[in-house]
């Protein structure tokens, strides 16, 4: 029997237990232009992920990751779709076989898989990488609730300003 894991989202940083919040962060790297020649739906993926805060982790180096990333995405498009149309093919004996382009599909998706864990795509590899987004902008009310402040009450002097 496997061990237990952890539910999505829990995941924390070993070294000191936090989790990393992208509330805010800008990339070093920048967004830059996709490869030429994409698919449409393609390049939809690509400004989907760079309006994704989770972009905001992706550091100067990673630019070849995302380039494979997002032409593994294009190959495999392609591919299935190609596939798709016509899924049997004539074996060399005549049988029907699946059509070859499945296998090219599948190993533009083990990169896709491997890049999108590494660049934290999805919800379990963001949580894999104990990257948290925050969802919605925290107002002050929020923030002085969560740090024992209330903006209701009136805050209590300062008893070191009698001293002066």
């Amino acid at each position: 029997m496997g061990r237990a894991r952890k539910p999505a989202g829990t995941t924390v940083d070993k070294r000191n237990g936090a989790k990393t919040d992208l509330a805010g962060v800008i990339s070093p790297l920048g967004r830059f232009e996709p490869p030429p020649s994409l698919l449409s739906s393609t390049v939809d993926q690509w400004e989907r992920y760079w309006a994704d805060p989770v972009s905001a982790a992706s550091q100067v180096v990673d630019a070849g990751l995302l380039r494979r990333w997002i032409a593994a995405v294009d190959r495999y498009e392609r591919t299935i779709a190609e596939a798709d149309a016509e899924p049997l093919s004539v074996g060399s004996t005549g049988q029907p076989s699946p059509n070859p382009l499945y296998r090219i599909a599948k190993d533009a998706e083990v990169t896709i898989n491997y890049c999108e864990k590494q660049l934290g795509i999805g919800g379990l590899n963001r949580a894999g990488l104990g990257i948290t987004v925050a969802s919605a902008k925290k107002s002050l009310a929020d923030m002085n609730a969560r740090y024992g402040g209330d903006s209701a009450r009136p805050a209590a002097l300062d008893p070191r300003l009698h001293a002066v």
